[in-house]
């Protein structure tokens, strides 16, 4: 047998099977076509019909030579559609009687004739892969859906780990929408975030605007669902937005991953310099004939009259060619699996039926059918625009692999992604822009300005990667973002983000840590002060004022100070746990130190005949007791309301900063329930103080001791009422004056009760007696029953 022989060996066995089943008395087997044969798409459909009627013929030849009974002749009648819908529909009402009806790839005269066809009920066998055709139910797609496109293009994106950079332009056609719902459906499937959506109308001047819009979405896969001349308007637009480099990569659907993007429509010539911008680029193609079938076929084609067989003489045919022969066979040997049941008749619904067991290797690859037999199962080819092609003088879109549909029901992979690769196979490796195999890293970013913590100054991430931005938690986070700097906020441990500020937290604590060291230098003064001339030295001036109460305000007043710098630097949790643990400590040790002296001097004096003195011991049992109830609180509030430090957003510039929160069980309410019971507690002994104060008002002591008392206890009241409601107030919007707020009004408390107390004490031992033993000294005498003074007989009492 001849080597040709063997292209048509299937239809041969065709023929055999169809002699047992249709009356060999019939002379003919009329097959209609309709192609464009004039018309502007006659070179497409010219080769169409000149190809089928090879096909027809090379099966009548062989057939009589492997049937002993002479089959039924193959007739093929040709009608011309003339490139338009009327055409079509006037050649279809005029049709003969056949065994079944083809169509060419126009959707429009598929869709168009398919009602005429139906009411033949014979089948209806098209190139078209539109939806609107399927609606009929004698139609057969001999190529898969258009649609199938969209999966393709979302599987591609992913097989090659770009579903996060994704951006889609179609046209707004019955073929732009049919590919975008499926590649939207399929991106929902498989996790893929689509940056931008666009379409346009076909032919639209607005192209600049949309693919602008997809630009400002940051995609860097750009899918285009479109035509030809729309595709050549965006590469034009793409170049001029600098979208034409190894940072972006171009995925087409069929229709704009041809050579026609860069061919001239009117000479056929390529235009390289256009043809380069598009080079890179990958897209979906309709299996073209391939294999050693197609190969064998073009063998013969090659060999035939240009003049009888219309684009012969070369070895190539046009895109839809082969699809026309794969039909034929289709047919046939859907007539044989029909013939197996006697008694059915030859329907296009029992032909469809048929096709569903129908599977054979044709000349584009494996033919077989979907679950209702009436579609051609997708089978599709990954084509690249090369630099360099694989023959020289190529100049279309390259074969480099091709996607394959499952074979049934249980290949439906939905959300299972680990099924995707496989439906791929790749025979050579995409070639991007600039002629690189390597794939592109797409993950580009908008470089962007970092503060690095560590070395305290403003970087630049140029990648937009390199560096990962860490949110100002603690000691851990070193990049942070640049808007933190300068923002009044600690968000560096070591505060290099403050430095250098118009408003600097770092200069200011150290201006306030150089006063707090001198206030703490000052109040261990008083305290060796104190012990010195209150039991070494005794000096009246200590002795009348209690050295054991002037040495718990100095050790109190040092607490309040050490708690002050708690509030130095980035907060911690356990800064904000000292914060209040030492304040509160120190300001109810201070003011119930005060408030026992005023006790009792108000206890001592109430009656002026009779001394009733209490003992230090008594005192300090009572300061000790005024304190456990707010030791008691600082428990509850630790345990119930935990101070902590957290990223909270400032309202002042809606960021997170590391900040003093209080969680656990409690939350906030119970920060406000314990912060205002142990304000309500200190508040009580200020009003019981300012009592006792304006009670021994009148008492004229020895070295004037009630009054600066009482100067002492007004001065810390009025701190408190004007500083807490300030705080809670700005506390929230600004950060830097709180801060100066609360460690002044602490500072100032502490500080001005010391001076009150000590200076006078100071300056008459150290000016006024310089060091020396204080004279024997008197009172003057009260001039009514509500004045008092203090004897030598009263010191007594007191010492």
């Amino acid at each position: 047998m001849k080597r040709g022989t063997t292209v048509v060996l299937c239809f041969s066995l065709l023929m055999m099977a169809l002699c047992a089943v249709v009356s060999c008395q019939e002379a003919q087997l009329f097959i209609n076509c309709l192609f464009p044969l004039t018309g502007k798409d006659a070179k497409e459909g010219g080769v169409e019909e000149a190809v089928m009627r090879k096909g027809v013929a090379s099966a009548n030849v062989v057939a009589p030579k492997l049937i002993t009974r002479l089959p039924p002749k193959l007739v093929l009648n040709s009608v011309d559609t003339e490139s338009t819908v009327s055409g079509a529909l006037s050649a279809a009402s005029k049709l003969p009687p056949s065994v079944f009806v083809l169509t060419s790839s126009n959707r429009e005269v598929a869709e168009a004739v398919a009602p005429i066809i139906l009411s033949f009920n014979i089948p209806h066998y098209t190139f078209s892969a539109s939806e609107g055709v399927k609606k009929y139910d004698n139609v057969i797609q001999m190529v898969p859906s258009e649609r199938h496109q969209g999966t393709v293009l979302a599987e591609l994106a992913h097989r090659f780990n770009w579903e996060f950079t994704v951006g889609v332009m179609s046209a707004s056609s019955p073929y732009g929408a049919e590919i975008l719902a499926e590649f939207v459906l399929r991106a929902s499937q498989i996790g893929m975030r689509i940056l931008s959506s666009q379409q346009f109308y076909p032919g639209t001047q607005e192209l600049w605007q949309i693919i602008t819009t997809v630009k400002e979405s940051h995609a860097r896969v750009i899918v285009n669902i479109m035509g030809a001349s729309d595709m050549q308007m965006v590469i034009r637009h793409a170049e001029r937005l600098d979208m034409l480099t190894d940072k972006y990569v171009w995925l087409c659907s069929d229709a704009c991953s041809t050579s026609q993007i860069f061919t001239d429509p009117e000479t056929g010539k390529v235009d390289e310099k256009l043809r380069n911008k598009f080079a890179g680029m990958l897209g979906t193609h309709y299996q073209t004939g391939h294999g050693r079938l197609y190969e064998e076929f073009l063998d013969e084609w090659e060999k035939e009259d240009i003049f009888q067989f219309a684009g012969s003489g070369k070895r190539e045919t046009s895109y839809f060619a082969p699809y026309g022969i794969e039909a034929l066979g289709a047919y046939l040997l859907a007539i044989v699996e029909v013939g197996k049941t006697p008694g059915k008749t030859y329907s296009a619904e029992n032909i469809i039926s048929a096709l569903v067991n129908v599977s054979f290797e044709g000349v584009t690859g494996l033919v077989s059918f979907d679950n209702d037999g009436r579609e051609r199962r997708a089978v599709f080819d990954i084509v690249n625009l090369r630099y360099d092609s694989l023959r020289a003088d190529y100049t279309d879109f390259v074969r480099i692999g091709v996607w394959t549909e499952g074979a049934d029901e249980n290949d439906v992979i939905d959300t299972n992604v680990d099924l995707i690769a496989p439906r791929f196979n790749f025979t050579f490796k995409p070639q991007f822009h600039g002629g690189s195999y390597d794939f592109p890293d797409l993950d580009v970013r908008n470089s962007f300005d970092y503060w690095s913590c560590n070395d305290g100054e403003e970087k630049t991430d140029e990648t937009g990667k390199s560096v990962r931005l860490e949110k100002p938690d603690g000691q851990g986070a070193n990049n942070i973002d640049n808007s933190y700097r300068c923002d009044e906020f600690i968000d560096c441990y070591n505060m290099s983000d403050e430095w250098g500020c118009p408003v600097s937290f770092p200069v200011l604590f150290i201006v306030y840590g150089i006063f707090l060291f001198l206030f703490i230098c000052f109040a261990v003064f008083c305290l060796i002060f104190t012990c010195v001339f209150g039991f070494c030295i005794r000096r009246k001036r200590i002795r009348a004022s209690s050295p054991t109460f002037l040495i718990i305000m100095c050790l109190a007043a040092i607490l309040g100070y050490g708690g002050l710098f708690a509030f130095f630097g980035q907060p911690h949790t356990v800064s904000c746990n000292f914060r209040v643990w030492f304040l509160a400590v120190a300001v109810i040790t201070v003011i119930s130190a005060l408030f026992v002296k005023s006790f009792r001097v108000w206890r001592l004096y109430r009656s002026p005949t009779e001394i009733k003195a209490l003992k230090d011991w008594q005192l300090i049992l009572f300061v000790i007791a005024s304190v456990i109830p707010v030791l008691i609180l600082l428990v509850l509030w630790t345990g119930l309301s935990t101070p902590t430090a957290k990223l909270i957003e400032a309202s002042s510039d809606d960021k997170e900063h590391l900040l003093c929160s209080y969680g656990s069980v409690a939350g906030m309410i119970g920060f406000y329930f314990f912060f205002f019971a142990i304000v309500a507690y200190v508040a009580l002994f200020l009003l019981f103080g300012i009592f006792l104060s304006i009670a021994t008002r009148n008492v004229v002591s020895t070295f004037n001791e009630s009054r600066l008392i009482a100067i002492s206890i007004y001065n810390i009241t009025f701190s408190a009422i004007v500083t807490i409601p300030i705080v809670f107030v700005l506390k929230d919007s600004d950060p830097f004056i709180t801060w100066i707020i609360i460690v002044t009004a602490f500072a100032y408390g502490f500080t001005a009760t010391l001076v009150l107390q000590f200076f006078p004490k100071i300056w008459g031992i150290v000016v006024r007696d310089k060091f020396a033993k204080e004279a024997s000294t008197q009172s003057g005498n009260s001039s009514g029953p509500t004045h008092a003074s203090v004897t030598s007989r009263d010191s007594k009492a007191i010492f």
